[in-house]
C-alpha cells in the first residue's frame, strides 16, 4: 500500500458533496492508503518538504485543472506520483489521462492493475509549466461569465457578459508568429506529446460565431466554439498589438507579456494514469 494524501477542493465544480468513504474504498482497492487529508480552500496545498516529512508517495486530488496546476508547481521534481480525480468544471487533465469518465465511474474502475505512473506532456510558456492548455486573447473573458453562472451570481453576470461581448468583438485580436493578417479572438494551445503542440484559433466573424462562443463557454468546453485548426507545431509564438494580453493558464485567468513563446516538454512529476481494462 502506498501512503497517500487526499486533497479535496470544496469550491470546485463537482468536488462538493463527494462521499469520502467511497473515495477511500476505491483508493484502497487501487493500493493507495489515505494517511492524510486536506480540504481546500481552508488548508494549503502541500510542499515537497511536507510530503517528504510525512513519507507520502501519492497525492490524490479531487479538484479542477487550476488547483492541479498549482499543486504541480509546488512539487517541482518530487519523486512521488499525482492521481488526478475529476472534481472541477472542465476536467481537461482528467479527461486526457483517464478518458471522459465521471468521478463515480472512475472510482468504480480503479484497481492496482489499471494505474500506471508516467510523465505527461505539457507546455512551457514564459517559464510557466502548463498541464492542460493555454488560452490567449480577448475571448478568455468568457471564463468570467462561466464562473458567474456556476455561482449563480447575477450581479457578476450583469457586468461580465457585456464585457465579454465587447472584448471578443474588439478589432485587436491575437495571431501566430508574424501573421498579423490572420487574427483570432483567442488561440488555444495544448500539448500533443513531449515535442509537439496543437494550435486552435477561435473565430468571430459574425453574430453567429459570437453566440457560438458564448454557448460553448457556458456548456463548459470552449473548444466547441467556432474555430480553425491551425495544425501541429513544435514551437509557437503568439503576438498581439498590446504589450500584454489576457490568458487562461490551465483555466485560471492571468496576463502574460507579448510575444508568448511556447514549446512542449515532459512533466517533471509523474502522474498515475488509469487504463480501462
Amino acid at each position: 500500500m502506498k501512503r497517500t494524501l487526499l486533497i479535496t477542493n470544496a469550491n470546485s465544480g463537482n468536488a462538493n458533496g463527494v462521499d469520502e468513504q467511497v473515495v477511500s474504498s476505491s483508493l484502497d482497492r487501487a493500493g493507495l492508503e489515505i494517511v492524510e487529508r486536506r480540504l481546500l480552500p481552508g488548508q494549503e496545498l502541500p510542499t515537497q518538504d511536507e510530503l517528504s516529512d510525512s513519507a507520502i508517495e501519492v497525492v490524490a486530488v479531487i479538484s479542477g485543472d487550476g488547483t492541479i496546476s498549482n499543486l504541480y508547481a509546488n512539487l517541482a521534481k518530487w519523486s512521488g506520483s499525482i492521481l488526478v480525480l475529476p472534481g472541477g468544471t472542465m476536467n481537461l487533465l482528467s479527461r486526457r489521462l483517464h478518458g471522459d469518465l465521471p468521478l463515480a465511474t472512475l472510482l468504480d474502475e480503479l484497481n492496482k492493475d489499471t494505474l500506471r505512473a508516467q510523465q505527461i506532456p505539457l507546455i512551457i510558456a514564459s517559464d510557466r509549466h502548463i498541464l492542460t492548455g493555454l488560452t490567449v486573447g480577448p475571448s478568455t473573458r468568457w471564463a468570467e461569465v462561466r464562473e458567474g453562472m456556476r455561482h449563480a451570481d447575477l450581479q457578476s453576470l450583469a457586468e461580465t457578459i457585456p464585457a465579454a461581448w465587447s472584448e471578443t468583438l474588439a478589432d485587436e485580436g491575437v495571431w501566430v508568429g508574424n501573421d498579423s493578417e490572420n487574427q483570432f479572438a483567442s488561440l488555444f494551445i495544448e500539448p500533443v506529446d513531449g515535442d509537439n503542440l496543437s494550435v486552435i484559433g477561435f473565430l468571430v466573424s459574425n453574430i453567429g460565431d459570437m453566440v457560438g462562443h458564448g454557448l460553448a463557454w457556458l456548456r463548459k468546453d470552449f473548444r466547441d466554439g467556432p474555430h480553425a485548426d491551425l495544425g501541429i507545431m513544435q514551437q509557437v509564438s503568439i503576438a498581439s498589438a498590446e504589450p500584454q494580453t489576457s490568458v487562461l493558464i490551465d483555466g485560471e485567468a492571468s496576463e502574460l507579456a507579448v510575444p508568448i513563446h511556447c514549446h512542449a516538454a515532459m512533466s517533471e512529476v509523474r502522474f498515475l494514469v488509469h487504463q480501462s481494462q
